[in-house]
């Protein structure tokens, strides 16, 4: 058991609370939504078989990076023996009702040095419930890094043939402008190996003066030249709502060429108790400032279909988000279940 925080609820009272009645709370439906998306407490937690996949999302391909929720957590000693084996992912990745996103980290799902035998066991895992590995979600960042290579060529050979690049962060010491060469020139290494092998980098914009590309207009800079067939933008509806406010429409533009994915979540502002700042709070799709008009100016502006990822942290609790043991899944499955009834919605697609 997981020794309790006294800074906020023990791992036992979270799992309490995340089960039927706080997910029924936590996943409320706007009105406007409340005929389209599932409810969690429409089922019993013991039941899994009343969950069924999610209908077809047409001619848009979706899927939900799994994260903290299913992977071992930070890879502490408490969070590890919550990882989901083969089986049990493929389970919840069949009641969830789309892809995956695989997380290949040090700390992920599957290490890389692991990556070689153990991918092959995941895939063939989810095939067997009529699922795929969308995405490997990778941390490296640069070229010289170790083992990336090893675990393209193993993806490959499954028939995996995107990940996302982890990104690059500036010195906050030096120019931003300055780092930018260097950013392009791991990226044209990446984009050269990737036209070589038949892989896709996607590079995934995140929030924060660190995080290379947030601006928007330094990611268009960095990628230069580079074919988005070999290594594109994934675009992230929070992150850039968070950076860009009214002006998200300028990113929308300026990275459309660029944009091969888009990762779908939403927030709110809230104050961090600590800092007396205001941070971004992670929302379920429909109940915060990510609106369907995002979603469909960016496929707009693409287009067309974008594939899409689903990204959002349930259930996080000062901070930290925890994982969900896999006797105690009804509340992820039905808050991700919600998420992909509320993004159906939002293209069109609900019934």
């Amino acid at each position: 058991m997981i020794t309790p925080n006294p800074a906020s609820l023990s791992r036992r009272d979270f799992l309490t609370r995340a089960s039927v009645g706080a997910a029924a709370a936590y996943l409320a439906p706007s009105a406007a939504l409340a005929a389209t998306t599932p409810t969690p407490a429409a089922s019993p937690l013991a039941s899994t078989a009343a969950f069924t996949p999610t209908p077809g999302f047409g001619k848009y391909e979706v899927s939900f990076l799994e994260k903290w929720h299913f992977d071992g957590g930070d890879a502490s000693p408490e969070q590890i023996r919550y990882k989901y084996t083969p089986e049990q992912m493929a389970q919840v990745t069949d009641e969830i009702g789309l892809d995956l996103e695989l997380t290949v980290r040090k700390v992920g799902h599957i290490t890389p040095e692991n990556a070689a035998d153990e991918l092959p066991v995941m895939a063939a895992a989810l095939a067997k419930k009529g699922r795929r590995i969308s995405y490997l979600a990778m941390d490296t960042v640069r070229p010289t890094e170790p083992h990336w290579q090893n675990v393209l060529r193993a993806a490959k050979k499954l028939g995996i043939n995107r990940y996302r690049h982890r990104g690059f962060q500036y010195d906050l010491t030096k120019s931003r402008k300055a780092q930018i060469p260097t950013f392009t020139s791991w990226a044209r290494e990446f984009a050269a190996f990737n036209k070589e092998l038949g892989m896709q980098a996607v590079y995934q914009i995140h929030a924060q003066p660190r995080m290379a590309g947030s601006a928007a207009w330094d990611l268009d800079m960095i990628l230069d030249d580079i074919d988005p067939k070999y290594f594109g933008v994934a675009f992230d509806t929070q992150h850039v709502l968070v950076e860009q406010g009214l002006s998200y429409l300028n990113a929308v533009d300026v990275l459309a060429p660029r944009t091969v994915a888009l990762c779908v979540k939403s927030f709110r502002w809230d104050v961090d108790p600590k800092t007396q700042r205001n941070v971004p709070m992670q929302m379920p799709l429909g109940q915060g400032f990510v609106k369907k008009e995002m979603v469909t100016d960016v496929i707009a502006a693409h287009g067309g279909p974008l594939p899409l990822i689903i990204h959002i942290e349930h259930f996080k609790l000062g901070g930290e988000l925890y994982p969900s043991p896999f006797e105690q899944r009804k509340a992820i499955v039905a808050a991700f279940r919600s998420d992909a009834a509320v993004l159906k919605n939002w293209l069109g697609l609900a019934s």
